[in-house]
């Protein structure tokens, strides 16, 4: 089976997760078509840091390349299986409408040559009936994390945690403010963190706002009161690059830490019904 996956950079270590269940020993990154010197570089930066979460994996085959020459090379070597990656930076989710756009044409683009595609993202800010859309009306089988009763989740966090874990932190304490391993290694200042991720949570604010330095700061000090630091294993708990950033964003704004394991269950589960055809 060729798996394609569409996902969000903040994501790679559920995708990585989900990858190690598969027994595939081929795995390509995609990057543009026709880019110039800044974009390649860019992209390969993106590639570099996702595939760092793959570097312990010997059995993998990592490689990257344009689409039309990785579907060469799969046909050329006549591949049964392989997994090919396209992998967008942080932030997308500030422009929801673009985003789904994105996600769109990169359906369109693996479905020559996946046979189920797989997307690392939540709803993002894009409205529910616009990705539910899409995915109906896609070539091949595309599948996306849900919750207990198959609605599309909002975001990472839910994906790491559990929509019924959020609301439960959420009601315990509203003031909650969340960060994981991957965003906390992309983002480490704790003012670029706020204006990138408030839109993640909120969904519904201005795009402008996050840009509005003064007005995010008010609202972080006035509204929120505690950063849940989700962990997924030992080697999250023993970061030092990690904690240092947990502890100077909570520092900055004056809020209490609560540590949290997260779980790749629902990747997992989504990979499941890939493998089983199950939609």
């Amino acid at each position: 089976m060729h798996l394609g996956i569409i996902t969000c950079e903040i994501l790679r270590n559920e995708i990585r997760e989900l990858i190690r269940t598969t027994s595939v020993r081929d795995l390509f990154f995609v990057v543009p078509d026709t880019a110039n010197s800044v974009t390649v570089v860019h992209y390969q930066s993106i590639i570099e840091r996702f595939s760092r979460e793959l570097a312990k994996d010997k059995k993998l085959d990592v490689r990257s390349n344009t689409l039309p020459k990785i579907i060469n090379e799969i046909q050329e070597r006549a591949l049964q299986d392989s997994i090919i990656v396209k992998v967008f930076e942080l932030q997308r989710h500030n422009y929801p409408q673009t985003l789904l756009r994105e996600i769109e044409e990169q359906i369109q683009r693996l479905s020559a040559v996946a046979d189920v595609i797989i997307l690392g993202y939540g709803l993002c800010g894009i409205p529910a009936a616009a990705l539910e859309r899409l995915i109906n009306e896609a070539r091949v089988p595309v599948l996306i994390p849900r919750g207990r009763n198959g609605e599309v989740l909002n975001n990472c966090i839910e994906i790491a945690l559990g929509r019924e874990k959020v609301e439960e932190l959420l009601a315990e304490e509203a003031g909650t403010f969340f960060m994981t391993p991957a965003g906390a290694s992309i983002i480490q200042e704790p003012q670029v963190i706020l204006e990138s991720t408030i839109t993640i949570m909120a969904g519904r604010i201005k795009q402008h706002a996050a840009g509005d330095t003064q007005r995010v700061i008010k609202l972080m000090k006035n509204h929120y009161h505690r950063v849940v630091k989700i962990w997924f294993t030992e080697v999250d708990l023993k970061d030092e690059a990690y904690t240092h950033t947990v502890e100077n964003f909570a520092r900055k704004f004056k809020l209490t830490i609560k540590l949290l394991q997260g779980s790749s269950q629902v990747m997992h589960e989504t990979a499941e019904k890939a493998r089983s055809g199950r939609q």
